[in-house]
Order: structure tokens, then sequence, then C-alpha cells
């Protein structure tokens, strides 16, 4: 978890400098990424689909599949973190 974190704060730092160099609007470009991982985190979860899917997915996964696809999903929100708080700043002080 802690590696999702800083791969966080790694991303964020590669597009800052990033929207530097081609001197593009960086509130856009984190904002963009913040929303493209945690919709990648939804979809992986499968909270984005009906109750009925829901249920029968969960019926017919194992406990490993579930632990990995939750984990997966844990990781990438943990990633979107640090993407939130850059841009957060950029909106507020910049």
């Amino acid at each position: 978890m802690i590696k999702s974190i800083i791969g966080g704060f790694i991303l964020s730092f590669i597009l800052l400098l990033g929207c530097t160099i081609a001197n593009v609007n960086s509130e856009t470009v984190f904002f963009a990424v913040f929303i493209l991982l945690v919709g990648l985190a939804i979809i992986i979860s499968g909270v984005a689909v009906s109750g009925d899917r829901m249920r029968a997915n969960l019926a017919t996964e194992s406990k490993t599949d579930k632990k990995c696809r939750i984990t997966n999903s844990i990781n990438l929100m943990l990633a979107a973190a640090p993407v939130l708080r850059v841009f957060l700043f950029i909106h507020s002080f910049v």
C-alpha cells in the first residue's frame, strides 16, 4: 500500500514536470488523471454494476480473485490520493 502512495507521488511529479515542459494547463491534466484512476478503481472493483450482477459475480468468483480485485482497486485509489492533493494545491494557490 505504501508503494501505491509513493507511485502516486512519482506520477504527480512526472505530470507536473511534463506540464511545465509542455506548457499545458496542469490543473486540467491532474483532474483528468485523477478521474481516470478513480474510474479504473471503480471498474476493477465491480461497484459500477447492478446489484443482481454484483451478487452473481460474488457467487461465482473465488476468494483469491475477490482479494486480488479489491487489493488492486484500493491500490489505484491510494495512487489517486497524491494526484488529488497536488490538484487541490494547484487549484487553491496557483
